[in-house]
């Protein structure tokens, strides 16, 4: 049996109520639907409004129909509202168990409550957190219904241009450059249509535009698109970390590089910006490393290092754990003191028991290779520890860190023949491959949603 609507003052009130919620005018919510005129008159209860009027201004105004049938209905959007604000904030705190379980509930509420303009909600929340926990085709299925939303409002509009940012994310970590450009393309012109209601959405596709061309070596357009972030949301330290990056990926001075990021450094311990410290570490290190290899260069910021790793270690495990790798690394490659290196060795062995991500495992295990093979000259121990990086990967496993590998293994091995001249040739061109990915994987921030 079908609610009885009321259509006099009582609806008037409501939809007065539910447009200053959001922010809208008479005329912005009459446009498209009815006159200014019978607008002004449906709040003052002086008029009726049709059931076609009425599913356009649910519409616009992003609420259920049975907002004006149901008594209860405002106590049960509060309640849906709070919850996707405790799912979100649980998706900052990374606690995936509790946000499945949020989810679910979340998702039965609004079918019991019959609140379907919610399901948009759900949607994105679900997209999001298949994202984050990289699941990406479950990611994906969710943020395309998101963005296939047939109903049009400016709380939609926004959240379908969120969607967008958080699918490039997944086009971008499979290496999908065209199609993260073509993406946030999109989501730019629909952003155009309230370009006013979506300034903070429209900040985040600049900024991500930045970060694919930095990646892809297009760095004037990298800038170009960085200057036009106007810091509604995004913090103008971050703004200033990707034009220090530019600059010293446009060879730059290093030497005034170096005292702009240890001035960039106080400026994000000041803030607690974790992210921001661990960035600016590994360009830190990159810049001076490559640039002037000398030992009193590390001896210098290497107290400060330690103290920003312990600082950073307990929220990005892994990410600590590739910055001392990169350490390693560029260390290995400069020929720098051997206690040093075995220092930052046994640092990343605190780390690997609580590590999952295979990749990072085996890359201690080959960096620890090759350091027993050149410095101590150790090849029997060297031999095991590439293999036991080798078993780390899945058999499917096609990485450029695993061709590596396979080639130190056939060199320990003594292999000597055509295809081995041939693989020594190839990975001459290619071993620069492992500092540059590492190196963008430290140095470019994450894509913002």
């Amino acid at each position: 049996m079908k609610k009885q609507i009321p259509r006099h003052n009582s609806i008037g009130e409501k939809l007065r109520e539910a447009r200053k919620a959001k922010g809208l005018t008479l005329g912005e919510l009459a446009k498209g639907i009815c006159s200014l005129g019978k607008m002004s008159n449906i709040e003052n209860g002086h008029v009726s409004v049709t059931d076609e009027e009425l599913k356009k201004f649910c519409e616009k105004l992003n609420i259920p129909i049975n907002f004006f049938a149901d008594p209860n209905i405002e106590d049960k959007i509060n309640e849906l509202d709070n919850q996707k604000q405790i799912i979100i904030d649980l998706i900052r705190l990374k606690n995936w168990k509790s946000i499945k379980l949020q989810l679910a509930s979340f998702k039965k509420k609004i079918e019991t409550y019959a609140i379907h303009t919610r399901e948009i909600d759900y949607n994105y929340l679900s997209g999001v957190y298949y994202y984050e926990i990289k699941h990406y085709l479950l990611a994906e299925e969710f943020l395309t219904k998101v963005m296939e939303e047939e109903e049009e409002n400016n709380y939609n509009l926004r959240l379908k241009i969120k969607a967008y940012n958080v699918l490039v994310g997944i086009y971008f970590y499979q290496k999908k450059s065209a199609k993260s450009n073509y993406i946030l393309s999109e989501a730019l012109k629909l952003s155009q249509a309230s370009p006013t209601i979506t300034k903070e959405e429209r900040d985040n596709i600049y900024y991500n535009f930045s970060i694919l061309n930095l990646y892809t070596g297009l760095n004037d357009l990298a800038l170009n698109y960085i200057n036009k972030v106007n810091h509604h949301i995004i913090s103008p330290l971050e703004t200033e970390y990707i034009k220090l990056l530019i600059s010293f990926l446009e060879n730059d001075s290093v030497d005034e590089m170096r005292e702009d990021l240890f001035n960039l450094r106080e400026k994000v311990q000041q803030t607690n910006d974790k992210e921001g410290i661990l960035r600016g570490w590994a360009l830190m290190i990159y810049s001076d490393m490559t640039a002037k290899p000398a030992i009193e260069l590390i001896q210098q910021w290497k107290d400060s290092f330690y103290f920003d790793l312990d600082l950073i270690s307990q929220e990005f495990e892994e990410e600590t754990l590739s910055l001392l790798q990169l350490s390693i690394y560029v260390c290995l490659k400069k020929s720098e003191e051997q206690d040093l290196i075995e220092e930052l060795f046994e640092k990343t062995r605190t780390f690997l028991p609580n590590i999952s991500n295979q990749e990072l495992i085996a890359r201690s295990y080959f960096l620890e290779g090759i350091f027993e093979r050149v410095y101590k000259q150790n090849s029997e121990r060297a031999l095991t520890l590439m293999q036991q990086a080798l078993d780390t990967f899945d058999k499917a496993d096609e990485g450029l860190l695993k061709a590596d590998i396979l080639f130190e293994i056939s060199s320990l091995l003594g292999i000597d023949n055509q295809a081995m001249d041939a693989l020594k040739i190839y990975h001459s061109h290619t071993k620069g491959n492992f500092l540059f990915t590492h190196f963008h994987e430290l140095t470019l921030p994450r894509l913002k949603y």
